[in-house]
């Protein structure tokens, strides 16, 4: 039998799992076709390094790998039983080079609707990404995505939810008058959004509520005087006057007993000097907003032997007195105004309950409010925890971030390592 004869019946040997099962008359067969073609046994049948499968990363670094093949000795290719396992090779990892990878834009999820009713607006955050090196991807400049000619996502989109309707609207609470220990009424105003007979009388809020002074631990405090400014007449010396908690902080003066305000002006000059009219510095109007009266003290103070004695008004010329009121003018009569709280945006766990905050000028809708002063339009509401939830299925990790290390170094609570490792970072942790 011809070679070619022998090379097609090896070809055509069984192979099962546990190798090749040659019967007695193929061993011999091969055994001659081996003799003729001048092959030892060892070398009939090797295992060979293949080239390197493709590079892991598409971008920056990966790994490359090479993988055994069985071939006979004149290079084709065979099945692996053929080859001994025992002497199969380990494949070779290599280090290998991507191209570069190009910056991409992500968003984190869309905040809650700023309105509870009527339009509104939904907000979220757009940043450039960028995968460094394997495993780091980080923010990066937004011109790098602006240069790749990526089209940016949209940061804001209006909202729309059932029509408002008429509803109550309130201002702030007024500030507190009661002296330490005491009580007295606070008020605020209530407006309706529309028409006054559109609103519900029966849902309308409160317009007056009991408050309690501050407590009676608040004290004046003083610093050092300063130089005298002059001789006897226009000499003054200052100092600052403070009121404070028993703590040390400083509080509104009008937690302090005013009858007991120390002097914050002084005359001075020369060791005695004639009676004359010494005014203090002016109070705060008594309006917060429009038109309003501020007042100041106005004594008539002479200096005998280097220390201060007040004198009876008659004692100073009356003509030469200044003035103790005055008219001031405060910035116009911007109010705020908020709306009830919403229900919260969760029936368990941590949500949102907002409000709409608007200003107003007498009846106008304006802008001219102070924005310090803005109240909060949206605040936590902490309920019952969420009873525990599966894994969503669909919530897969994004390829080629390291997840592990973002659960390594509590980066789960991150807006994008909480969406790019959902599945992982949602995997209870002892």
């Amino acid at each position: 039998m011809r070679a070619e004869t022998y090379k097609h019946t090896v070809e055509a040997l069984p192979i099962t799992g546990l190798g090749i099962l040659l019967g007695e008359q193929d061993r011999n067969r091969l055994k001659l076709f081996r003799k003729s073609q001048n092959v030892s046994p060892a070398d009939m049948y090797r295992w060979k390094l293949s080239s390197h499968e493709p590079c892991s990363s598409t971008c920056t670094t990966g790994v490359m790998s090479t993988y055994a093949m069985c071939i006979r000795y004149d290079g084709t290719e065979v099945e692996e039983p053929f080859c001994d396992a025992a002497t199969r090779p380990e494949p070779i990892h290599e280090f290998c080079a991507g191209r570069e990878c190009q910056p991409r834009w992500e968003t984190s999820s869309w905040s809650e609707c700023s309105r509870t009713c009527g339009e509104g607006h939904q907000f979220r955050i757009v940043r450039c990404w960028k995968m460094l090196s394997p495993g780091l991807d980080s923010s990066v400049y937004s011109n790098l995505c602006e240069s790749a000619d990526i089209t940016r996502p949209e940061e804001q989109k209006v909202c729309k939810n059932p029509t408002c309707g008429p509803q109550w609207e309130m201002s702030e609470w007024s500030e507190c008058t009661a002296k330490c220990g005491e009580r007295s009424m606070v008020s605020r105003d209530i407006r309706c959004s529309e028409e006054e007979r559109l609103c519900d009388t029966r849902t309308k809020p409160v317009t007056d509520k009991n408050c309690t002074g501050p407590p009676c631990d608040r004290q004046w405090t003083v610093s050092d005087w300063g130089p005298c400014s002059g001789g006897c007449g226009p000499g003054r010396m200052i100092r600052q006057v403070y009121c404070k908690s028993s703590d040390g902080r400083v509080v509104p003066e009008s937690q302090c007993n005013p009858e007991a305000k120390p002097l914050a002006i002084h005359p001075c000059g020369e060791k005695s000097c004639p009676a004359g009219w010494l005014a203090q510095d002016w109070e705060r109007c008594n309006a917060t907003c429009g038109r309003g009266v501020k007042k100041r003290t106005v004594l008539c103070l002479e200096i005998v032997s280097g220390k201060i004695k007040t004198r009876p008004p008659t004692a100073c010329d009356t003509t030469k007195k200044e003035a103790e009121e005055a008219t001031c003018f405060e910035r116009p009569c911007f109010k705020w105004y908020t709306t009830p709280w919403s229900e919260c945006t969760k029936t368990c766990g941590i949500g949102l309950r907002m409000r709409d905050v608007k200003c107003y000028q007498g009846e106008d809708l304006v802008r001219g409010c102070d924005p310090l002063l803005k109240p909060v339009a949206k605040q936590t509401c902490d309920l019952h925890p969420c009873p525990t939830e599966p894994p969503d299925d669909s919530c897969q990790d994004q390829v080629g971030t390291n997840c592990a290390l973002a659960i390594k170094v509590n980066l789960c609570g991150h807006w994008y390592y909480s969406k790019a490792c959902c599945r992982s970072c949602r995997v209870p942790r002892s």
